[in-house]
């Protein structure tokens, strides 16, 4: 029976924790950027890996067995009120005793073991961090000072691991002291009843077996409280996270009747003293092309992020086809979008698969045609494997224009009625760049595209041009208009102009 009692436990800890898992995954999907900016890569990976690890243990293990201890010490010492009254009592009244010791030290520990998680968290984000940017750090000379912080990271976590044990002796060794006085104690008295006539010499027997059982199984009650305590500060930051707010949504899905995009009196901010964007009003027709130009934090990218809800709006409204977008599942509205990053993120896995994240129902044929309109299936098809080739973790074998070129053809495959554009032409030279562009016109045909560029050429053919200075529209209109109005973006634009006669 117990070892099916044990099964039984073990099989609900893995399946709890699987559920958990996907539970976790499906949450942190609907979560904004905000929460990623506030918590640490560390945070994150120590949740969704070992934090949840410690909940299937403590399902799996420890709190069965903290049951276990109670129903066993409830039944010992209810079988001592059959033998004899008054041990029972004092056997109750020293186990009393032990309440505070276990309280005030599984306080003290927990204090330690919270210390203890953030300095591991820390030291993931620093091994990540190291790894992830040996490059950088070998050709600025600067890998021995990230070594030495990482080396830092793992004394801090032997510091606080040797300060969580060291602070759990003083509340185990009274803990024991007073348990282990408990059975002298209870034999004394035990055999001065029956000195006295008051316990039968069998009676007096069963006692000492039950109190030797009983104190056996309070001192094992301590072990499991302790570690089932440090268990649960996992728990309690797994319910934070669940507990942190969502993107809302009103509709599970959703057709857009147009694609027409709608800035309506729009203010951001990421907090409440770091307003980004101001009274943002305009309008990205669809079949037309809408250019986002500014200096750096100028409030584009957020635009972009504000579209596709990574964000929602602080004051005002975003509306695609009439539509506001707060009421769209936000996997819905993504499936109207497609977007290239300035940062581009690839996985670790083939050329083929990078692309095809797209669509997933895209056909070898569309894949390799989304390349070639992205203008990267002349370089894919000179590797050893071609579109088979392997990349490395985040495109590391791959040049920056490279990685470039491949997510704007995995953005070309998804083929959805939006485009968004984020400094897509960054990495490119200039004869990919204009072919890039000569690829997006022939795309935009009854479709939304936004695009934001430094190079002012890039976007002369633009419909509209909206100039964002300090997270206002200070300039709108086509190329002409604006070149006419000689306003910020006729400064930027000579000047740029300019800058190309020195160029080398």
């Amino acid at each position: 029976m117990v070892a099916g009692v044990w099964l039984k436990c073990k099989k609900t800890g893995s399946t709890a924790s699987k559920d958990l898992r996907i539970a976790m995954g499906d949450h942190v999907k609907k979560l904004n950027l905000g929460y990623f900016n506030s918590h640490n890569l560390g945070y994150l990976i120590n949740i969704l890996t070992m934090d949840i690890t410690d909940f299937e243990q403590a399902i799996t293990h420890n709190i069965p067995d903290l049951l276990k201890v109670l129903v066993l010490s409830v039944y010992l010492l209810l079988i001592t009120f059959f033998i004899n009254f008054k041990l029972a009592i004092i056997q109750i009244i020293v186990v009393l005793l032990t309440i505070p010791i276990l309280k005030v030290g599984g306080e003290k520990l927990e204090k330690i073991g919270v210390e203890k998680k953030t300095v591991s968290a820390k030291l993931i984000s620093t091994i990540i961090e190291y790894i992830s940017g040996i490059e950088v750090f070998k050709s600025f000379g600067v890998i021995g000072d990230k070594f030495e912080r990482l080396e830092k990271g793992f004394r801090d976590l032997k510091k606080y691991s040797i300060k969580l044990e060291l602070a759990a002796v003083p509340y185990v060794l009274l803990f024991q002291i007073i348990i282990d006085l408990l059975f002298p104690i209870l034999l004394l008295l035990a055999v001065r009843f029956f000195m006295n006539g008051e316990l039968e010499a069998k009676m007096l027997v069963g006692f000492i077996v039950l109190s030797l059982t009983l104190t056996n199984v309070i001192r094992n009650f301590s072990a499991s409280y302790s570690i089932t305590r440090y268990l649960f500060l996992s728990v309690a930051k797994i319910s934070d996270t669940l507990n942190y707010p969502i993107i809302s949504y009103k509709d599970e899905d959703f057709n857009f009747s147009s694609y027409d995009i709608n800035f309506e009196d729009v203010d951001f901010s990421y907090t409440e003293d770091r307003k980004v964007l101001k009274n943002i009003n305009f309008t990205a027709k669809n079949n037309e092309i809408t250019a986002l130009v500014g200096k750096s934090g100028s409030g584009k990218s957020t635009v972009m992020s504000l579209i596709a809800r990574f964000w929602d709006t602080t004051k005002g409204s975003i509306k695609i086809g009439g539509k506001d977008i707060k009421e769209v599942n936000p996997d819905s509205l993504l499936k109207n979008i497609s977007m290239v990053f300035q940062d581009v993120y690839l996985i670790n896995d083939t050329i083929y698969e990078n692309i095809r994240i797209g669509n997933l129902n895209a056909s070898r044929e569309e894949i390799m045609n989304a390349a070639k309109i992205a203008n990267c299936h002349d370089f894919i098809s000179k590797l050893p494997k071609g579109y088979d080739t392997y990349i490395g973790e985040e495109g590391s074998t791959l040049s920056g224009g490279e990685k470039q070129r491949i997510s704007i053809a995995r953005a070309l495959l998804k083929n959805s009625p939006i485009i968004l554009l984020d400094e897509a032409t960054a990495s490119l030279d200039a004869d990919s760049e204009h072919e890039i562009k000569m690829a997006i016109n022939e795309l935009i045909k009854d479709k939304t595209v936004i695009i934001i560029a430094h190079r002012l050429n890039t976007i002369k053919d633009a419909n509209k041009i909206i100039v964002m200075d300090d997270g206002k529209i200070i300039e709108s209109g086509n190329h002409e208009k604006l070149m006419n109005d000689k306003g910020t973006y006729y400064s930027m634009f000579t000047a740029m102009e300019k800058a190309k006669e020195f160029s080398i």
